[in-house]
């Protein structure tokens, strides 16, 4: 399994907020630093030698949804939390459903920031959405 590291979620961050517009705050935009720290270390994280986020799934959720709900950036986290889930995805042999198109994607996310979506909705909509490539 591969995993994303601190310096890509940051480089996402600011990447999206280049191509998209927004505002990013030098060195590295971090609102909330030490969410990032520990969303870097949770899904990783076992608890008697089993993965607490077993799935794909539940990692893609864990990035997406961390990211935007604990507001680790000052702006952008919307975006960056996206695409760090699609990255991971795509990093580990799976993209989201071509059945996917960008007012789905935009409504999903969107029901995660605004607190209407919680984690475990979050894993499902991954688990129903990611297909292996």
């Amino acid at each position: 399994m591969r995993y994303l590291t601190k310096k890509q979620v940051v480089r996402f961050n600011r990447a999206t907020i280049q191509e998209h517009g927004g505002n990013f705050t030098p060195p590295d935009n971090f609102l909330h630093e030490e969410n990032l720290d520990y969303l870097i270390e949770a899904v990783q994280a076992e608890m008697f030698g089993a993965p607490l986020y077993p799935s794909i799934a539940d990692k893609a959720a864990l990035y997406c949804y961390n990211i935007i709900c604990n507001h680790i950036f000052i702006d952008g986290n919307k975006r960056t939390g996206l695409a760090a889930a699609l990255v991971f995805l795509n990093l580990n042999g799976f993209d989201l459903s071509i059945n996917i198109n960008d007012h789905v994607l935009t409504d999903f996310i969107i029901k995660i920031a605004s607190g209407e979506s919680n984690l475990e909705e979050c894993r499902e909509w991954f688990a129903e959405n990611s297909v292996e490539l």
